[in-house]
């Protein structure tokens, strides 16, 4: 296994620390004025206190963006509890089944609560502690073992259902201080922390910053989903580092050089998420030479597992890279067998950061079935299907479940999505399976976001020079602006699939074009 950096302090310590040593430097920048180590610190002590007696039980944090957000964070960590993270807008059955299954002690607030906060509250007989109107107090701190839970992270399933994720202290503190060092993350950087509370990575990026002395710079609500408003944020704070999804990258990148505004003003792009484009790297270096862009890789039940450094001359498919360090990547293929190179199998991690198990799951999940022979686990299979190429470089080759059966075929939705994307026609695309009533996969759709004029003749031949005559059972639907996401700024394919279906208005995807091309 590779070097496991294994960590020897929290997260939570580690920030104390940067306090102590450098109490006037800036923590957190925010429209209202930067926040001091030392202040971040008092208020993390006064949350801590008013938590006092909950180590060890799930708090939910629903503070609105601003410095009490993190202060709320570092708060629930210090008392021993148990970070449950989520926006202030998710007030639908999906919140309230997250918190009716956790039971979480206390909902932390940025001051009277919103609605599922205080849904929960009445129904629970629970706290609600407004983070903003606290006295001055401390409180003796529990020790906190590596092996305790930090967080309950949330990951929808193949029912919809959301699965519980835990994740350890050792876990958290472990990919930090990697994410930090790895992307120089120091006193003076300013990282913007983008990703959605909902979605884990939201606590590596602030975390990987608090720890390193950087400067966290959350994105207001009103900014964060709109491509040239952020851009121009981005200017305006002097942001260093931002990670985001490849998606909406392409959506900053179009604001960039199509509408004449603005350059991109980063030193590092970090995608996570989805698969990338050439297209969009091609792009990216061509708006912003200078900028260093990485792509990460890995499911939340390992936090992460490989990562890549894009080169300027990248070319072709973009690599997921190598294990990153504390993690063993594995290509099996259906008998357990290590795949030669060149040959498609299931990317399966071996760590110790592999999260225990899912919440109120049965013994003896083949997710997290031990591979025989391999060695000691914690072991996680993700479902995710990958290539080793001869320099040692993973590629991803799409999910097991997005795989599809054609007229005889076989074919990675994935793939067809990239295919499209090399278009200039298109901004963005998702291809959804459509099966009939005996369940067989009886057509594909395509759902398109185009560019100007949609191009349907155009994108079917396109698609035929790489796929055959199998693609002949494809549809094509226009969307309008921009596809639906859901609270982790992937696109919404449950949504998407609704849409079609249905064609009703929709806020953040438009209008399903009820005019298809269904020509084969």
């Amino acid at each position: 296994m590779a070097a496991l950096d294994l960590p020897g302090v929290p997260v939570q310590l580690l920030v104390r620390q940067r306090a102590v040593a450098a109490p006037e430097a800036t923590a957190i920048s925010w429209s209202d004025g930067c926040v001091s180590a030392r202040d971040l610190d008092r208020h993390a002590a006064r949350i801590a206190a008013a938590l006092t007696g909950l180590a060890g039980r799930p708090i939910a944090v629903r503070v609105p963006a601003g410095p009490a957000r993190y202060a709320a964070l570092l708060g629930v960590l210090r008392a021993g509890a148990v970070l449950l993270w989520s926006g202030t807008g998710a007030t639908g059955e999906r919140g309230r089944g997250i918190l009716e299954a956790m039971c979480p002690a206390a909902v932390l607030t940025g001051g009277t609560g919103d609605e599922l906060s205080t849904w929960y509250s009445g129904r629970a007989g629970v706290p609600l502690i407004d983070v903003t109107d606290l006295p001055d107090a401390t409180a003796a701190e529990p020790d906190v073992p590596l092996e305790a839970w930090a967080y309950i992270a949330h990951t929808s399933g193949s029912t919809g259902r959301p699965k519980g994720v835990p994740q350890t202290h050792a876990a958290l503190a472990q990919f930090s201080n990697w994410f930090a060092a790895e992307f120089g993350l120091a006193p003076g950087v300013r990282v913007a922390q983008w990703v959605s509370p909902d979605h884990d990575p939201a606590l590596c990026e602030t975390f990987a910053t608090l720890v390193s002395g950087a400067v966290l710079c959350p994105v207001p609500e009103p900014i964060r989903a709109h491509p040239g408003r952020l851009l121009a944020w981005l200017a305006a704070e002097r942001i260093d580092v931002l990670q985001t999804v490849p998606s909406f990258a392409r959506q900053l990148l179009a604001e960039s050089t199509e509408r004449s505004k603005a350059p991109l003003p980063l030193r590092q792009l970090l995608l996570m998420g989805e698969a990338i484009s050439e297209s969009l790297v091609q792009g990216l270096r061509a708006a912003a030479p200078e900028m260093a862009v990485a792509n990460l890789y890995g499911p939340t039940e390992t936090v992460a597992a490989t990562w890549y450094r894009i080169p300027a001359t990248s070319q072709g498919v973009i690599p997921i890279g190598r294990p990153i360090p504390g993690r063993d990547v594995l290509l099996l293929d259906e008998s357990d067998r290590e795949c030669p190179p060149g040959t498609v199998g299931e990317i399966v991690v071996r760590s110790p950061y592999v999260t225990p198990g899912y919440l109120g799951d049965q013994p003896g999940n083949p997710a997290f079935r031990a591979v025989p022979g391999a060695g000691s686990g914690p072991w996680y299979r993700t479902g995710d299907l990958g290539v080793r190429r001869d320099d040692g470089l993973l590629e991803f080759r799409g999910r097991r479940d997005q795989q599809v059966k054609i007229q005889g075929h076989r074919l990675e939705l994935a793939e067809v999505e990239s295919m499209l994307l090399e278009q200039e026609s298109v901004v963005e695309c998702a291809v959804l399976a459509v099966t009939g009533t005996d369940g067989i996969v009886a057509k594909l759709a395509a759902y398109v976001v185009p560019r100007d004029e949609p191009c349907p003749a155009e994108w079917r031949a396109h698609l035929r020079q790489r796929f055959g005559e199998v693609m002949l059972p494809m549809t094509f639907r226009t969307v309008p602006n921009a596809l639906p996401r859901n609270e982790t700024g992937k696109i919404d394919r449950r949504l998407l699939a609704d849409l079609g279906q249905q064609q009703p208005a929709h806020p953040a995807a438009g209008r399903v074009s009820s005019a298809e091309d269904a020509s084969r």
